[in-house]
């Protein structure tokens, strides 16, 4: 081989090779920039929810403790825990004969109170105009679902109990009435304005509450989420400057 052409080869390859690595130099560089500035809107958006959940924070706490204003507290030595209750329903229970009511309990959970004269049930079903929620079935157990020969009275939790509280918030103005449930049908019951305004109020404090504790949760964490992309970007953008350096030495 002609060593002229063999030298000229040579320079042409090693070239090529130069280009070719300034090119990916230049191709991490541009995706390294890219990720930064992604970065940096994923920061914004962030920030932008901390200022949301603390401005939702400060007006759950004020309607909160307005809600409070119109409640009790109440011990009783003969259950387990203390519960609060609308301070204007407060001596029509315990339920004494049909009825629902609402309270919440020291773990802050909504609890579901129907009772129902003559007849043992262990399932509710609340209608509305237009739409209804039906609770878990909860068995006699002498404990949650308790019987006398007069009287049963049954206490309901969890989401099913939810559903049924804001349905009767949603529909607080509308009439409302109670299906008693035992392998079918064994009563039903209008509800009346009081019970139907107690059982709403209760709720909306609840759901207050709840939606208050989440969101002192979640700002927490979205801060340390923050500073989790921040060191990202810092990192990425110091890379992408010594790269740069590298490149113009």
């Amino acid at each position: 081989m002609n060593k002229k052409f063999l030298i000229g080869l040579i320079s042409v390859t090693l070239s090529l090779g130069a280009i070719g690595c300034s090119g990916n130099k230049e191709k991490v560089r541009e995706q390294r920039e890219a990720y930064a500035a992604s970065l940096t809107d994923s920061i914004s958006a962030v920030q932008e929810e901390i200022e949301e959940c603390n401005t939702r924070i400060d007006e759950l706490r004020d309607a909160v403790n307005g809600w409070l204003h119109d409640f009790t507290t109440v011990t009783n030595p003969r259950e387990a825990g203390s519960y609060i209750i609308l301070t204007s329903q407060r001596n029509a229970y315990p339920l004494k004969g049909t009825g629902i009511t609402a309270r919440i309990n020291d773990n802050c959970q909504f609890e579901l109170i129907a009772a129902l004269s003559g007849k043992p049930f262990s399932q509710i079903k609340v209608n509305a105009p237009e739409q209804s929620a039906t609770s878990e079935r909860v068995p006699n157990d002498q404990a949650l679902n308790y019987r006398t020969p007069a009287l049963t009275t049954v206490m309901f939790s969890g989401e099913a109990a939810d559903s049924i509280g804001k349905l009767i918030a949603d529909n607080e103005l509308n009439p409302l009435s109670v299906t008693y449930i035992e392998r079918g049908g064994v009563g039903n019951y209008k509800i009346p304005a009081a019970e139907a305004k107690m059982i709403s109020y209760t709720y909306l404090l609840y759901s207050n509450q709840r939606e208050l504790n989440r969101l002192e949760r979640r700002v927490p964490m979205l801060h340390e989420k923050l500073k989790l992309l921040r060191a990202h970007r810092d990192n990425s953008s110091e890379k992408s400057g010594q790269e740069a350096s590298g490149t113009a030495d």
